[in-house]
């Protein structure tokens, strides 16, 4: 899903996804294949992050290919909902290019760019309400704000069914890019999941979201397996 949560691997272990991501608006199309997303709990409450996957991108021209951008990122849990009655991270994310020239052919966003979110969850029994809101800083377009807010209910001890609002805007919630989703994440072996997420825009802007997938698996590796419960 789009909107993260203050939810970290655990010390020690890693959670590995592998998918195949697609994103269209009114003017373009690109999809990733592989996308590649790793990330490791470095302590109980501190994740690393790094991200990045193999784009394709339409052109006048035809299929444009190449290495996207990285993403690095150190996501911080400063609250449990145990302790404080509900979970809370910074999550501070920087996008840079690789030296492939992807940028400079309009494959991947020129950068440095930087995203700076606080995510915040409360679980309810078999209900989990998570929320984020941050300010992306770009290096060659305007800056804005993102909003989400997602709903997750664990649906089975193996299926988790999930939905979300996501809002792009240069002013906060003002003339936004909101798009819809709805996923789920469907547990295969007590280390692999399979993640899968379908939205849509509700804008028709000329730069607005009118459609994404995701498809992958999840790999848990070096994890205590704890009962199934909504993470």
């Amino acid at each position: 899903m789009l909107t993260d949560d203050p939810e970290t691997p655990g010390a020690g272990a890693w959670e590995i996804n592998m998918a195949y991501t697609e994103q269209r608006t009114t003017q373009d199309h690109m999809r990733s294949l592989p996308h590649v997303d790793f990330n490791y709990g470095l302590g109980e409450h501190v994740q690393l992050k790094y991200e990045t996957g193999w784009v394709f991108v339409d052109s006048p021209d035809g299929v444009k290919s190449g290495l996207d951008d990285s993403l690095l990122g150190v996501k911080w849990r400063f609250l449990d909902q145990e302790r404080a009655g509900l979970n809370m991270s910074v999550y501070p994310q920087l996008q840079v290019e690789n030296n492939t020239g992807s940028a400079s052919r309009g494959i991947a966003d020129p950068g440095p760019n930087l995203f700076l979110p606080v995510e915040l969850s409360r679980e309810f029994g078999n209900f989990k309400l998570v929320g984020e809101i941050g300010y992306q800083y770009f290096r060659t377009h305007d800056n804005e704000w993102v909003v989400g807010v997602l709903g997750a209910v664990q649906a089975s001890d193996n299926l988790e069914l999930m939905a979300e609002l996501r809002s792009f805007s240069e002013k906060l919630l003002n003339r936004a890019d909101v798009v819809m989703n709805i996923g789920l994440r469907q547990r295969l072996s007590e280390r692999v999941k399979l993640l899968a997420s379908v939205g849509t825009g509700l804008g028709n802007g000329p730069e607005a979201t009118s459609f994404i997938a995701y498809v992958g698996i999840q790999l848990m590796l070096g994890q205590e397996q704890k009962t199934p419960g909504v993470r």
